[in-house]
């Protein structure tokens, strides 16, 4: 199972600058896919008296915490792997391990996943929109095949292989290529906004002429209102459904911690990471009111309920619009609706890159400590990239992605409730690090204090409930796949930590025979 023990320099280069671990985190974020989603969701009858404005600002108040958290260790340790290299080094090495375990084993489905967005929400939503634009229905056509199972497996696989072929070539490309789609995308974003936030039209109108040019259809708009039926009456302002409902912004604002896996490839860790991780979650947490808002401003949200809700295919379209195609529908500028779409395509998949990179520094950490075969610690010379580790993580990605393409019921956000079990023991850990390290901490550029208390302790602290608040939301929320009342995403989430242990013992147990002892190696920070 395992091979021989490396414990050497990881031959891994700082090359990430603070701007790139900003743009990062932004694009682990996903600013465009978050909206998506909460429009998509949030208006439905699931949701009675929800306020998207109040459970996006719980969320990011119930993270920030977490954000600081993962920021101050990357600047007490800066290494790939986080918070393996966090945990294990605070409470014990099976801790961090099972912290870093769980996390990677759901990383390994969300490589599959945003893989499958290209398709299934980028690719198409340009399509209908060009075909509607363009009043060609082979456009169209084009579009809704990649909504199919092929469709999404085919254009994920192509997008998983190009990524494992750059991440070889090595890490700094990479990031040279981020800078300019993030840029690309960015203009996207503000060429909806700017679309939704001059529009002076009816809807109804611009829904009706889009749809006219698809399907023919004479009143669509009227058709999808009614095909919804009737609103449940409004309770006003619920504070259940607004909480419960946080699941949806915390798919993407629970995820600005994406830079802390690649600690060791960052120059001045510590400025770069406090800068880069709670700076991109209040960065991304503007960025989605504003467009929630503009969006609701024009569309309103009985439309936005209808579209969710409505059998739409009776209507001649095969998939719900996102909030990109539903700007294109108000605009004849052929320059705006390819701005606004081919930006959006870019937002679909930012995860999946940052998930691969992210498993394989997991993997390497884990080799490096003799956890792990150590051909997955092995680094090109010429290239500085883990080359094993990309393969495995790459090959992983793609049988999940085929899992994600042909089973239509699988839940999307549930794996996001096991990985808060990860962000959870790091904020214990952060807790007890100033205390069980205390050498390592005084040390640290982080070592600072409130009322004599390590600030890091504090935020530990408030991260825990924060979390606990996001767990509840969770099992309350009706959309999340996670119940108690019907249990099995549930199981499969605490089967994926538990397993954990399982893997450690068996790779513990080996060891020792051996003659190696793990324990040692987690007495000093990985090297570089």
């Amino acid at each position: 199972m395992v091979g021989n023990f490396t414990r050497k320099a990881t031959g891994l280069v700082r090359q990430a600058r603070a701007s790139d671990v900003f743009i990062y985190n932004v694009n682990f974020i996903n600013i465009a896919i978050g909206v998506a989603f909460m429009l998509l969701f949030m208006p439905t009858d699931a949701y009675p008296g929800v306020n998207m404005y109040v459970s996006t600002l719980v969320c990011f108040l119930a993270v920030v915490c977490c954000s600081l958290v993962y920021a101050m260790f990357a600047g007490a340790m800066p290494r790939s792997g986080g918070e393996y290299v966090y945990v294990s080094r605070s409470l014990s090495p099976v801790w961090g391990f099972v912290a870093n375990w769980n996390y990677t084993i759901w990383s390994f489905l969300y490589i599959g996943i945003p893989a499958a967005f290209l398709g299934k929400y980028g690719i198409s939503s340009l399509f209908r929109s060009l075909g509607a634009y363009f009043e060609a229905p082979h456009l169209v056509q084009i579009g809704d095949w990649f909504t199919s199972p092929l469709g999404v497996f085919v254009s994920g696989a192509v997008l998983i292989i190009l990524y494992v072929i750059l991440f070889s070539i090595g890490i700094n490309v990479y990031m040279r290529l981020q800078l300019y789609l993030f840029i690309l995308a960015s203009v996207g974003l503000v060429a909806i906004l700017v679309v939704f936030a001059t529009y002076q039209g009816s809807m109804a109108d611009a829904f009706n002429l889009y749809m006219s040019k698809l399907t023919g259809h004479p009143d669509a708009y009227s058709a999808v209102l009614q095909g919804a039926g009737p609103a449940p009456e409004a309770p006003g302002f619920s504070w259940h459904s607004t909480l419960s409902a946080t699941t949806w912004p915390f798919t993407v604002l629970g995820f600005s911690i994406a830079s802390a896996y690649i600690g060791g490839e960052i120059k001045g860790a510590n400025r770069a990471q406090l800068i880069g991780m709670p700076g991109s979650l209040v960065y991304s947490t503007v960025w989605i009111l504003v467009l929630v808002w503009a969006v609701v401003h024009v569309a309103g949200l009985p439309f936005l309920r209808a579209l969710d809700t409505a059998d739409l295919q009776s209507l001649g379209i095969g998939f719900t619009p996102t909030f990109a195609e539903i700007g294109a529908m108000l605009t004849s500028n052929l320059l705006l609706i390819l701005l606004m779409g081919v930006g959006f395509l870019l937002w679909t998949f930012a995860w999946m890159p940052i998930y691969i990179l992210t498993t394989t520094r997991n993997l390497m950490a884990w080799a490096l400590d003799g956890l792990a075969p150590g051909k997955l610690s092995a680094v090109s010379d010429r290239t500085h990239a883990p080359v094993w580790s990309i393969g495995v993580s790459g090959l992983l990605g793609l049988i999940l992605l085929y899992v994600y393409a042909y089973t239509p019921s699988f839940a999307t956000i549930a794996g996001f409730f096991g990985q808060v079990f990860t962000f959870l023991l790091t904020s214990v850990a952060a807790i007890v690090f100033p205390f069980r390290q205390k050498a390592m901490f005084e040390a640290s550029p982080i070592n600072w204090r409130f009322g004599g208390v390590p600030v890091l302790s504090i935020l530990g602290a408030i991260s825990i409930i924060g979390l606990g608040l996001i767990e509840w939301a969770f099992l309350n929320d009706p959309n999340s796949g996670i119940s108690v009342a019907h249990p099995t995403m549930l199981l499969i989430n605490v089967a994926v930590f538990l397993s954990g242990f399982v893997y450690y013992g068996i790779v513990r147990w080996i060891r020792s025979r051996q003659g190696i002892d793990l324990g040692l190696v987690f007495q000093e920070i990985p090297p570089e």
